[in-house]
């Protein structure tokens, strides 16, 4: 779950703030397959049910969007 939100964080940052197309893209897809990844060795490990990591992996992404809207609105105010 917190690296699912971290680098969740980091493939938001990067998305909005990079402006190489082929850096950005291949830095999304490089960090999204690490949270894969770590989520299956969870799974492979037995330290986690199958479950458990979907979970984790949906109450992340639903942390992230919060975050990213109270993120978002602060910095808009910072602007005006």
């Amino acid at each position: 779950m917190v690296s699912m939100a971290f680098y969740g964080f980091l493939i938001i940052l990067i998305y909005h703030n990079i402006k190489n197309k082929s850096l950005k893209w291949g830095l999304c897809i490089g960090l999204t397959f690490l949270i894969l990844l770590i989520g299956v060795s969870r799974i492979y490990l037995g330290v986690h049910y199958a479950s458990d990591v979907i979970g984790g992996f949906c109450l992340s992404i639903s942390y992230l969007i919060v975050y990213t809207k109270m993120i978002g609105k602060s910095i808009k105010n910072e602007k005006n």
